[in-house]
């Protein structure tokens, strides 16, 4: 899990020391893999101006270009000279302020910045689209900034993309830190700092882009087995126009270690990175049936069923598999991945989004038997929230109606025929303060336990806590279960050592043991 520092210092108060803050992780259970300082992948990369724009003499779209980099514009010699960069767009002009990679330079994809010759006439450097610097999906022509731009600066300082990211091991029984919510949340209670929450103003947000007809007149959903599905919403976004992510949301992708595709896709890995809930955007035309309304089953796939999955393999199915389906056919392997027959192409105008929890070892199971790991089975295998599918659908349909233009119809069709439990546990603090060895106070058990998303409630018994824990803590079962997590955010390093004791243990030195120390 990779973890943007810049992005959740949005959620809760990040320490400005990172080694002292990667240690804090370490010990209280997540282990830090690696540390990543982002803008030195743009190194050599700097903001420019075009001078001059000459049609290259043996090329008839290529343009030989005199391109201002600052400080930086010096020849061998170390006099003042603008780069000569020879340019194949043909979307700007003289004057106009670019981004220049120079000689040196390496690009995403491995692409390294070399003085070459193209059609005979020197390059030393290239202008670049945003594709190149693997900001987003659009490659139609070279990055146009702003009039008032500076020249000569390093790009990853003039867009602000410099950043630490950390590379966390998440432990499989912590699904909620796959999210930059969960850890911004396991953040706050190590530090015992306020945590901002991302989903509030989404209502608002989607009521502003909300047209057309109620949803349910367009998609009906069955699930025959409950047990594979417990839940499973859809929503529909109309007048989609599908296209390059703004760089803002492109960034964050990118940051969180996936690749910008388009608004629609980098919405939902998004929405999968910010808040752990994997998402699937369906063309509304393509699991449409004759009738112009989708049906969509949610059940087990045929015994020798194919499917061929997004990433182009056909894939031969079996029935411990479970598919989204069509009356017709399959369209996406439940949990795991889309199917090539229903996916958002830049002809898509109408998306159905689906967000929905399935069940963990049948996702596992189908996974690995079809060797197809990706970021939505390795939540759904650890357990997705049920609990949240219909609040982070609202998010996600209000952001794709406001980056594609389109509009949200009305309502959410949501078949929840499993709603997951909280259990009811207790928490008894002289016990623990016993087991534990240490005089841990009562006010820090049930600051910790509230920041940790638990329901914390006095007893009649003053000792005793009343906790509910959250659904997306899967693993907190047993009473004993508390007691870790507040032992492990308030420091096992605090925990004075202690030789155990016990009345029936009697230690002595043996009469040989004795002569030798007399001796």
């Amino acid at each position: 899990m990779k973890v943007s520092l810049k992005w959740l210092n949005e959620y809760v108060e990040v320490p400005t020391d990172i080694k002292a803050f990667c240690d804090k992780l370490d010990l209280t259970g997540t282990g830090v893999e690696g540390v990543e300082t982002l803008g030195a992948a743009f190194d050599h990369v700097v903001t420019a101006k075009v001078l001059k724009k000459e049609h290259h003499p043996d090329s008839d779209h290529m343009w030989v270009c005199s391109v201002d980099v600052g400080g930086l514009n010096v020849d061998k010699e170390g006099n003042p000279e603008p780069l000569q960069i020879v340019c194949g767009a043909q979307n700007f002009n003289e004057g106009d302020h670019i981004v220049t990679a120079m000689v040196g330079a390496e690009l995403p994809g491995d692409v390294k910045i070399k003085k070459s010759k193209l059609r005979g006439v020197a390059s030393f450097g290239m202008n670049c689209s945003a594709r190149e610097l693997g900001l987003s999906g659009d490659h139609d022509g070279i990055m146009i900034l702003p009039e008032d731009a500076p020249v000569g600066v390093p790009f990853a300082e003039y867009a602000g993309l410099t950043d630490t990211v950390l590379d966390l091991e998440i432990t499989p029984n912590r699904p909620d830190c796959l999210s930059m919510v969960g850890m911004a949340r396991e953040v706050g209670a190590m530090h015992q700092q306020p945590v901002a929450w991302p989903l509030s103003g989404d209502v608002e947000k989607l009521a502003a882009v909300t047209a057309g007809e109620d949803v349910a007149a367009a998609v009906t959903v069955e699930v025959p087995d409950a047990a594979r599905c417990p839940r499973y919403t859809a929503r529909v976004i109309d007048n989609v126009k599908v296209g390059p992510s703004p760089e803002w949301l492109a960034e964050r992708v990118t940051a969180a270690g996936g690749r910008s595709i388009n608004n629609v896709v980098d919405v939902t890995n998004y929405i999968l990175y910010l808040y752990g809930q994997p998402l699937h955007a369906f063309d509304f035309a393509k699991v449409a049936s004759a009738d112009g309304c989708a049906h969509i089953i949610v059940r087990a796939a045929a015994d020798g069923e194919h499917l061929v999955t997004l990433d182009g393999e056909d894939r031969a199915l079996t029935e411990d598999m479970t598919v989204i389906a069509t009356p017709e056919r399959a369209v996406a392997l439940a949990g795991v991945m889309g199917g090539e027959n229903s996916e958002v192409t830049e002809e898509t105008t109408c998306v159905l989004l689906e967000s929905a929890a399935f069940e963990r070892g049948r996702t596992s199971r189908t996974s690995r038997n079809l060797g197809l790991i990706s970021e939505a089975s390795m939540r759904y295998e650890r357990g997705v929230d049920d609990h949240l599918c219909e609040v982070v659908s609202q998010a996600a349909a209000a952001l794709l109606a406001e980056v594609s233009g389109g509009t949200v119809r009305p309502g959410v069709v949501d078949v929840y025929e499993l709603p997951t439990a909280r259990p009811e546990l207790i928490f008894r603090i002289p016990r623990f303060v016993a087991m534990m060895g240490a005089d841990i106070p009562a006010d820090f058990i049930e600051d910790i336990l509230v920041r940790l998303g638990c329901a914390v409630e006095a007893t009649d018994d003053a000792s005793v806590l009343s906790v509910l824990p959250p659904t997306f803590r899967p693993d907190l079962e047993r009473e004993i279960d508390l007691y870790e997590e507040v032992l492990r955010l308030w420091g096992m390093d605090r925990i004075p050592p202690t030789l155990p004791g016990g009345r029936e243990r009697v230690g002595a030195r043996t009469p040989e043991q004795e002569t030798v120390r007399v001796i």
